[in-house]
């Protein structure tokens, strides 16, 4: 998430030094009401061009979008520099020679159209690509491909040097090819050598190009990169959540309750689609303007329709000012990783299930999402909990937990994990290994329960007589393990057995 602006920061941290309940309401000649008021308007602004921003460098069009502008401006501007300096300076290196009229059109012509075709190829290369990775591994993944920095800039490079050639082809005539007819013949050279500078450049990136898709939609590779950006999530969350009343930023956010009051002004969605990020800096800063209090009733993750019930402020407010909290609220049609921390969980879970299906039958791919999931939860596990807000604090919000994550996560996908003899036992190890990082009696009690549930599906569908007395002999050892945890190594529960 974009860090907000020091003004915003700067506005919310001096109105949270005077004490709550004595803030006297200056007039709205105040000179410092009015800094306020600007202070608020640069958060409220740089919230909104931050959250534009972060959709816009996902969209697959903005890298060569991008680059595609620049290229035409060089197409522009540098034949203008050719002109002011003339084709002298090319004597002074030996291994130059000038193009001719005829040479240099027949150059860009053809560097324009290779590199078009090229651009072509690699685009639909990228399609197949997102098709294999959507039918194998889920929809939902689309966006890990569709987000790919390397094959934006890629496709970006390949149409700016056919744009580049074809915006410079059109400044160089022949003699008497001008609408003055005492112009002589022009080449712009420096932008020639450009242009191949260019091509040679397009030929790296397309070789670099081939060799990343088949990394991208390799599995292990797909579930690593899920697993480190679900571990780093965690990681920021607790580390912000510790700098909060320094920094003012946030990154999980989840409901304080569910139900708006009976008091209190209500801000609703006018709109359907998922709640995608909540401004918890903004939010605080017109919260101390109003004097007021926020409670947040949905967690970035939910699915909104009309009129369902975001936050409630106290005291009440009238509609235009409950207006100016909605620029703090994004809504999107997609889910995202921005806040919604459960959003990276949920998606080693569908590549879980859909390796455990039967038209999959992919037990390793299963494994490796529970090391993941492992190692993102570990992360959780072994810090101490997120202290809630204080109930007289000015924003009420809640975040996702160990427990919330542990319970979601093993309770999608265990009966599918229960009815393969190789996932249990892993399955096993990972919860013995969570088991034993617990820093808090609540985190361990959730993991022993989850084990629990665990043991009783797999002597349900666990199909061979054999393979239910290997998870038994399997949970027997967790248990034990678990009960002398203190003296355990970590990751003792999936380590393999020496030889």
């Amino acid at each position: 998430m974009p860090r907000l602006g020091m003004s915003c920061q700067r506005a919310l941290q001096q109105r949270q030094a005077i004490p709550l309940g004595t803030r006297p309401r200056p007039a709205a000649t105040d000179g410092r009401d009015r800094a306020f008021a600007l202070d608020e308007l640069d958060c409220t602004m740089r919230a909104l061009i931050f959250r534009n921003l972060a959709e816009l460098r996902q969209n697959y069009w903005f890298w060569p979008s991008l680059l595609t502008a620049v290229a035409f401006a060089l197409g522009l501007l540098l034949p203008f520099i050719d002109q002011a300096l003339g084709p002298g300076w090319m004597q002074a290196v030996p291994f130059l020679r000038p193009t001719g009229v005829d040479g240099a059109r027949a150059i860009l012509t053809t560097l324009a159209g290779a590199t078009l075709g090229v651009a072509g190829v690699a685009f639909s290369i990228t399609i197949v690509a997102v098709n294999f990775a959507s039918s194998n591994y889920g929809p939902r993944l689309i966006g890990n491909f569709m987000g790919d920095r390397v094959n934006q800039v890629v496709l970006g490079v390949l149409v700016s040097t056919f744009v580049y050639c074809i915006t410079v082809l059109s400044t160089v005539h022949a003699q008497n090819q001008t609408f003055d007819g005492d112009a002589g013949a022009f080449v712009p050279q420096l932008s020639v050598l450009f242009a191949l500078a260019l091509t040679l450049v397009s030929v790296g990136a397309l070789i670099g190009y081939i060799h990343h898709v088949p990394e991208s939609i390799n599995i292990m590779n797909l579930v690593a990169r899920i697993g480190m950006k679900l571990r780093e999530s965690i990681l920021r969350t607790l580390d912000e959540e510790a700098a909060w009343r320094r920094e003012n930023v946030t990154v999980d956010v989840s409901a304080w309750r569910k139900n708006p009051p009976d008091s209190g002004s209500t801000l609703r969605a006018d709109m359907a689609g998922y709640l995608q990020q909540i401004d918890i800096a903004g939010l605080a800063a017109l919260a101390d303007e109003a004097e007021g209090q926020i409670v947040i009733h949905r967690a970035p993750g939910d699915f909104m329709t009309v009129d369902e019930p975001l936050l409630t402020i106290h005291p009440e407010q009238d509609e235009a000012w409950m207006e100016s909290l909605r620029a703090h609220v994004s809504l999107g049609s997609n889910r995202t990783e921005m806040q919604d921390v459960m959003f990276l969980s949920d998606q080693l879970v569908e590549v879980l299930i859909r390796a455990l299906s039967p038209g999959v039958n992919d037990p390793n791919t299963a494994i490796l999402c529970l090391d993941w999931l492992r190692a993102g939860l570990s992360a959780f596990a072994n810090r101490e909990p997120w202290q809630p807000a204080d109930a007289e604090g000015r924003i009420l919000y809640t975040r996702a937990t160990f427990e919330t994550m542990l319970t979601r996560s093993f309770g999608d996908m265990r009966q599918h994990i229960a009815a393969d003899r190789s996932v249990t036992l892993h399955a096993i190890g990972v919860l013995t290994d969570l088991a034993i990082v617990a820093a808090t009696p609540s985190m361990l009690a959730a993991v022993t329960g989850e084990l629990d549930r665990l043991a009783t599906a797999a002597a349900e569908r666990l199909p061979e007589s054999v393979g239910r007395g290997e998870a038994e002999r399997a949970l027997a050892l967790a248990r034990s393990r678990i009960e002398s945890r203190d003296r355990q190594p970590i990751g003792i529960g999936t380590a393999r057995e020496p030889l």
